[in-house]
């Protein structure tokens, strides 16, 4: 998924905010950014803030087990050659292979040290999930959830940060990754910030009942902006916008694919177009290197 790192980095002022947006399988497009960009950033970093597939890139870039992580995932998938197949309901079973897959596949990332990397990090690890009002049941919370988040996308193709789920009352509920003790939390806290059924699951982490984070933001980058000390901020999109989204807002650098990705969100059949996913956020951090470069440079974090 992306190239281990273990190289010594330089001591430089911790002011950077780094999030990585949801997406599903398009999310490998931040992989192959990070895989270039990783001595730029790290040094820099004083808080990561991710939701869903954003922070399962986040996580296992940070353990330290990308190479070993991609080929499990690899193997784990071998034989899906279909994403839903409603037929299984009849024998109760779950009609997609996904939830397994990817906690299966956390599970291994976290193995072998990687947790323990994970946890000494320097920097908050902060992982968005979506709490609903409680008077509402979950399958139709769930329903209303995506029903919203997918006609914003409709209405308004440019916004970046959606405004419907908080308005219907969804709440944003945030975790740092650090705090997971062992393998299961971490990945019970991913696969609750990328519950989306029917493909995974509705999750459970902290005693509570979560939806996928990006209901509430799919960008968070709120959670960063938050925090005291930062004076720029990188957001790691995964799918195309309009013209006029990507590039410097202020203190904010917007980046993201220039074209549609070549694996769609949750197509667990093609792992070759994962591959090719992350190849082009490699060669795309070249399209987007001299944006970063100043917004790093930049001495009062403006622009």
């Amino acid at each position: 998924m992306l190239a281990d790192f273990g190289y010594t980095v330089p001591m430089l002022e911790r002011d950077l905010a780094l999030t990585l947006a949801g997406g599903g399988n398009r999310a490998f497009y931040q992989a192959g950014l990070l895989n270039r960009w990783a001595e730029r950033l790290l040094p820099r970093v004083r808080v990561i803030a991710s939701c869903s597939a954003g922070a399962c890139v986040a996580t296992v870039f940070l353990a330290g087990r990308s190479a070993a992580t991609n080929e499990f995932w690899k193997q784990r998938r071998a034989g899906v050659t279909r994403n839903l197949d409603w037929r299984k309901l009849l024998v109760g079973q779950r009609p997609a292979p996904h939830g397994e897959v990817y906690r299966d596949t956390m599970m291994f990332a976290m193995r072998d040290g990687g947790l323990e990397r994970l946890r000494q990090q320097p920097f908050p690890i902060l992982v968005l999930t979506t709490g609903w009002p409680h008077w509402l049941p979950t399958t139709p919370a769930m329903l209303l959830g995506m029903a919203a988040y997918n006609l914003e996308k409709r209405l308004y193709p440019a916004r970046v940060h959606p405004q419907f789920g908080r308005r219907l009352g969804f709440i944003p509920i945030v975790f740092d990754a650090r705090d997971c003790e062992t393998p299961e939390q971490l990945a019970d806290l991913i696969l609750a910030s990328s519950a989306s059924p029917p493909f995974t699951p509705v999750g459970r982490f902290g005693g509570q009942r979560l939806l996928d984070g990006g209901l509430v933001d799919n960008a968070p980058a709120f959670l960063a902006d938050q925090i005291a000390g930062v004076r720029r901020h990188l957001i790691m999109l995964t799918r195309p916008y309009p013209d006029g989204v990507l590039g410097r807002h202020g203190d904010h650098l917007y980046v993201g694919p220039t074209h549609a990705t070549p694996i769609s969100r949750w197509d667990y059949t093609r792992p070759d177009l994962l591959d090719a996913t992350i190849a082009m956020g490699e060669r795309e951090s070249e399209t987007h290197s001299a944006r970063l470069d100043a917004l790093l440079a930049d001495g009062d974090g403006n622009g």
